[in-house]
């Protein structure tokens, strides 16, 4: 088993002379139970050293064509076995959890895919890790690069590729695979690429009706959203929907240092709050922030109707972002929150 650049992922393969590519199996250790996927056979030294690193709690099986050993790994380790609801009764090991998409196993969420070889594939996103693993659902041939399986293999090709740029909108740095050879470093392009492949569809649009909105926050900031940009390949702007139902809040009153935004109102009456006023909108009003302070804001929506929100802005790494009523700065390329006061002297703290 060699670990990879990926922390906490490590990975074993088999050589497959008649596709000329890799079948991979993946160990990942997680702190409230590590997980095995696709696992290929494994010899008593593998199985001893995954032994020390804890064990196995779940082996999760992408496709019902990755079965593989998951039923040796259940006895050896003890573990379960997770697969979707799909691919489950097909399964001889017996499944102990149906995954469905949107689920978590370990610190991995699900996805799930339509139009694939199995109606039941799934993918595990590892956002801290910047790493997804994918079974069947694309291959790494040639080496540094991904593509869609054999269009015969598929169910509905079309629905393939536009279901997989739920991958493109995890962002991941590294993108692992069942067949063929991984991609480390940029797995984000090497899917862009992959899906702008496929000629017979266009994958850089979407229709609001099927964005799948998502709530986010807590209290009052409890408002469903979607982020658009990755999903349809965006790389300098960011696109965002979000719908405020009555009485909620979007974001903190904040301005940022150099990712200037615009909104636009697609339906509903929300409000602009301002640190100087609070401004009423109607649907088709664009509103522009600015990367200064006159350009902090805050959308609430005091009406009686839910109010759907366009929220496009420049991506930046370096950007900051500022919070003037509790006086808080995010500074974005540390992703660290830090309060804006007291202002120190430059040589504060330091040794004369």
């Amino acid at each position: 088993m060699q670990a990879t650049v990926v922390p906490g992922i490590s990975m074993w393969s088999v050589w497959q002379p008649d596709r000329e590519m890799y079948f991979n199996s993946f160990f990942v250790e997680c702190g409230e139970g590590n997980l095995v996927v696709d696992p290929l056979a494994a010899d008593e030294a593998l199985l001893a050293r995954i032994e020390r690193a804890g064990g196995v709690a779940w082996v999760v099986v992408t496709n019902r064509d990755h079965e593989r050993t998951a039923a040796s790994f259940k006895k050896h380790f003890g573990a379960q076995v997770a697969a979707s609801a799909d691919d489950a009764p097909h399964l001889a090991a017996g499944v102990d959890r149906m995954l469905e998409h949107g689920d978590t196993i370990g610190d991995a969420r699900v996805l799930s895919f339509r139009g694939l070889k199995t109606s039941g594939e799934i993918a595990l996103s590892f956002r801290e890790r910047r790493a997804v693993i994918v079974g069947d659902a694309l291959w790494g041939v040639p080496a540094g690069s991904l593509r869609l399986m054999p269009r015969e293999k598929l169910a509905d090709p079309v629905a393939a590729v536009l279901s997989l740029r739920a991958l493109r909108a995890e962002v991941p740095k590294h993108v692992l695979v069942g067949d063929g050879t991984c991609v480390f470093e940029h797995g984000t392009s090497a899917l862009q690429a992959a899906f702008e492949r496929e000629r017979d569809v266009f994958v850089h649009r979407v229709n609001l009706d099927e964005l799948p909105l998502k709530r986010g926050g807590t209290g009052r900031y409890d408002v469903a959203h979607a982020e658009v940009g990755f999903l349809v390949g965006g790389e300098r702007l960011g696109y965002r929907v979000a719908r405020l139902d009555p009485g909620t809040v979007f974001c903190p009153l904040h301005w940022h240092s150099i990712e200037e935004e615009l909104f636009i109102v697609w339906d509903g009456t929300p409000s602009i709050r301002t640190q100087d006023a609070t401004w009423p909108l109607r649907a088709g009003d664009l509103v522009a922030f600015p990367t200064r302070p006159a350009g902090a804001h805050q959308v609430i929506n005091e009406s009686d109707e839910p109010a759907t929100l366009i929220l496009i802005g420049i991506n930046d790494e370096l950007d900051d972002c500022f919070y003037p009523d509790s006086r808080k700065a995010l500074i974005g390329k540390r992703d660290i929150i830090v309060r804006d006061y007291p202002e120190l002297d430059y040589y504060e703290g330091e040794r004369l």
